[in-house]
């Protein structure tokens, strides 16, 4: 056992080793954008009351979500397996509103069917992989109502079992561009995923990912329309594709007055180009927004 675990940290270290660069690269662009960042650019209190909805990504408060996304996956082939996902999510803002820290965490159950003989080879549930990203807004202009904003993403390597998980823990520093607009906005990002921490047999993960999110808010600003279609471009594996979502939300204040700052929505999904590793999805989720501790 003894050999076992000192030749498995050996195998681990040249591979921190070789992300040094990049990790160094993540932690000065971090503490760049905390020296860029302004408590004036965090929004304020009134600017937050006014937004219950969860769909504004540079509004800082305090922020509870569940959900739970059911998938059909793309192996080898349409139809060979499935993945059901609840996510818990915890966001609040720190050092006097200028960042944003986000926790997810995840139980994940996989059905996977490798050999079509119509019985599951793989057949597990238990935790999945949780993710944790800081994020901070660096610019921002009132009058032409553009703001910047960027941070960092961990994904951590917590899967109870191999088929739930990664097997890796990775960074992903990431910017996006904010344009506000009448009743809405569109706000394309940029993240960088690299694999710092693999385990023995899994593979490194590399991947550029590019969201092109939309939103549209009702006029009573009561129910929204968020788009993202996300471009995945997989160097490790040389895979290209997209998945695009697109979500339908209400506020609950619509039925129950006292429901101030809850809400749910529906979020179906489909995959796109042949390298597609799913087929389609649908997510349904809860959001209380604007909470005080």
């Amino acid at each position: 056992m003894k050999s076992a675990t000192m030749s498995m940290q050996s195998t681990r270290i040249p591979s921190i080793m070789k992300s040094l660069p990049k990790i160094g690269l993540s932690c000065a662009v971090i503490a760049a954008l905390g020296l860029a960042s302004n408590g004036a650019l965090a929004q304020s209190a009134e600017e937050h009351k006014k937004d219950k909805t969860g769909t504004n990504p540079i509004n800082f408060s305090n922020d509870f979500r569940i959900y739970n996304e059911y998938t059909e996956l793309n192996i080898d082939g349409p139809d060979d397996g499935t993945q059901n996902l609840t996510t818990f999510e915890f966001r609040t803002p720190f050092d006097d509103g200028k960042w944003q820290y986000r926790l997810s965490a995840t139980y994940n159950s996989v059905e996977i069917d490798l050999d079509d003989d119509g019985s599951d080879d793989i057949d597990e549930s238990g935790l999945g992989d949780w993710k944790m990203r800081v994020l901070t807004v660096f610019s921002l202009d009132p009058g032409t109502k553009q703001g910047w904003a960027g941070g960092l993403e961990v994904f951590m390597d917590t899967a109870d079992e191999d088929e739930l998980g990664s097997g890796t823990t990775s960074l992903g520093p990431q910017f996006f561009w904010v344009q506000f607009f009448k009743g809405g906005l569109f706000g394309p990002g940029l993240q960088y995923k690299f694999s710092v921490d693999e385990d023995s047999g899994r593979d490194e993960v590399e991947e550029y990912l590019v969201d092109l999110n939309f939103l549209k808010m009702a006029d009573d600003k009561q129910s929204w329309f968020f788009m993202d279609p996300q471009l995945v471009f997989d160097q490790e594996n040389d895979l290209d594709y997209a998945v695009v979502d697109l979500e339908w939300g209400w506020m609950m204040t619509n039925w129950n007055p006292e429901a101030k700052g809850q809400s749910f929505y529906v979020r179906p999904s489909f995959g796109c180009c042949s390298d597609r590793q799913t087929e389609g999805s649908i997510e349904v989720g809860y959001k209380w927004v604007g909470w005080d501790w």
